[in-house]
């Protein structure tokens, strides 16, 4: 008969029977696009509503089978949650998604099917792996139209030069062509855009990782109260400069009244 103490090692005695399986993909997480179908869309249905569908697609492949929350599309788009609903319902309207929200204990969770995307393209073009890390490292550094012109010129041959100024502000749904300049100095700023070693014509980069500066606004912007955060002290700093004012007002009457 065992004895007290071998009973109570064996009870903290475990055995666990590993079982044969597949070997765990390496390699970066990707959404396969094309960037001239996405275009078609811009143009269709707007800019902003284009790159939230592209986003959608980028976050499945991130987070496999879990839910969306309105804020996870928001903040890496650098919109409002309303914002978001609003490019949703649009995406809805042109028969491109069907999403349900479903409320939560402060948590609102979007659950979104893509249709299959458009096979018409404004000009013939390939199909593009995005690393799906752009959608939450570059966009949101770069902003939505920044990125847009960058999606842009990832749809061209760089081996011939750029696409003309003209076709980046009609495809990107820009304002003119100093709009799309702008917008083409940023990504130099951020060294999207560099010379061509050999003939000297601007060739597409790859986004660098972020720095260690940019990793922390990164995680600023993700905060879910931070944008509300911004808002109230906006309205503390002006009802403090408007305090100042009446104060400075209520101490100069007297002595207006004295003169």
């Amino acid at each position: 008969m065992p004895s007290s103490d071998t009973s109570r090692s064996d009870d903290r005695v475990r055995f666990r029977v590993l079982a044969p399986h597949e070997p765990l993909v390496e390699g970066l997480s990707t959404v396969s696009a094309d960037l001239g179908a996405f275009f078609v869309i811009v143009g269709r249905v707007g800019r902003d509503e284009a790159l939230l569908l592209l986003l959608i697609r980028a976050l499945r492949q991130r987070r496999g089978k879990r839910g969306l929350r309105l804020h996870d599309l928001a903040w890496a788009l650098r919109a409002s949650e309303g914002g978001v609903s609003r490019w949703l319902d649009r995406l809805t309207h042109h028969g491109l998604i069907v999403y349900q929200v479903e409320e939560g204990n402060s948590v609102d969770t979007v659950t979104v099917e893509v249709m299959a995307e458009e096979a018409a393209s404004a000009w013939v073009t390939r199909r593009h792996d995005l690393p799906s890390h752009w959608f939450v490292q570059t966009l949101p550094l770069l902003g939505r139209t920044t990125f847009a012109v960058f999606l842009f010129l990832l749809s061209r041959d760089t081996h011939e030069g750029l696409a003309r100024i003209d076709d980046i502000v009609t495809s990107v749904r820009l304002r003119g062509r100093l709009h799309a300049q702008w917008h083409l100095r940023r990504l130099h700023a951020h060294a999207l855009l560099s010379p061509h070693p050999l003939n000297g014509s601007l060739v597409v980069r790859d986004p660098s990782p972020p720095t260690a500066a940019q990793r922390l606004r990164l995680r600023l912007l993700a905060l879910p109260f931070l944008r509300q955060a911004r808002k109230q002290i906006v309205r503390l700093a002006l009802a403090v400069v408007l305090l100042i004012v009446l104060l400075t007002l209520a101490a100069r009457i007297p002595h207006l009244f004295l003169r």
